[in-house]
């Protein structure tokens, strides 16, 4: 019944037979009714996905033949920066973090020997060096320990929480961790005997205060990582 009107339809659209009959069923066989609803149809979606502009969205549908994965991808490249992308597309703040970390990674061709020399961030616009200072030790304290960790530059870390982060309370947890610690192998700073070490890390273990500044930190930390998600939110131009 829409043959001959079907073909009309695939000459101003890309669509194919199925999907043409059923929208001229849709307009009784109004060729420019079936038309609007396919294009108004994937703009719909196209801004759905992006969030730019209809007339936008429209302008890269045409450029790309109605073809919807690569008037995405084309947008995305065009008007979104990689944090903003990273930023739309996933939840898990967590998983946030950890992706904007690799993207400043690889814009900067950082190679990651900060394990050895922190210096190497040291010319990193400000804020991109806060994020950068506390991720670094974040992932440090999961890689070895809480207590190790406490020895891992934390006095830049301490001085992010509380300049960039508003977490003044963690910093003294922390700080007052490593003050604790601290006297621990102090006390048995006359033998570089490892058993020494062994007595004073197992005695600090033990020591109630020391664990009740750790399961502080324990606690808090959702909250640091919800403060890091909302810096690079507020920062975002900032950020690659």
């Amino acid at each position: 019944m829409y043959k001959y009107k079907l073909e009309i339809l695939q000459q101003r659209i890309p669509i194919g037979d199925r999907q043409g009959f059923t929208l001229l069923e849709k307009t009784e066989g109004d060729t420019d009714e079936a038309e609007k609803y396919f294009t108004e149809e994937r703009i719909s979606i196209i801004v759905n996905k992006t969030g730019i502009p209809s007339e936008i969205a429209l302008h890269h549908l045409w450029e790309n033949n109605f073809d919807i994965k690569q008037t995405i991808k084309i947008i995305e490249n065009k008007y979104f920066t990689a944090t903003e992308l990273i930023l739309k597309k996933d939840n898990d703040k967590e998983e946030v973090l950890d992706k904007i970390f690799s993207a400043i990674v690889k814009k900067y061709d950082w190679k990651r020997s900060f394990l050895n020399d922190p210096n190497e961030i040291k010319d990193f616009p400000n804020d991109l060096y806060s994020f950068m200072t506390v991720m670094e030790w974040l992932y440090f304290e999961n890689w070895e320990n809480h207590e190790i960790a406490l020895f891992y530059h934390l006095d830049m870390v301490t001085e992010q929480m509380r300049t960039k982060l508003n977490l003044p309370q963690l910093a003294d947890y922390l700080e007052k961790a490593r003050s604790i610690a601290n006297s621990f192998y102090e006390k048995y700073e006359t033998s570089k005997d490892h058993n020494n070490y062994t007595k004073a890390t197992n005695e600090l273990r033990n020591n109630k205060e020391f664990i009740a500044t750790e399961e502080k930190f324990i606690l808090l930390k959702p909250l640091l990582e919800e403060r890091l998600y909302e810096f690079v939110k507020n920062n975002i131009e900032k950020f690659p």
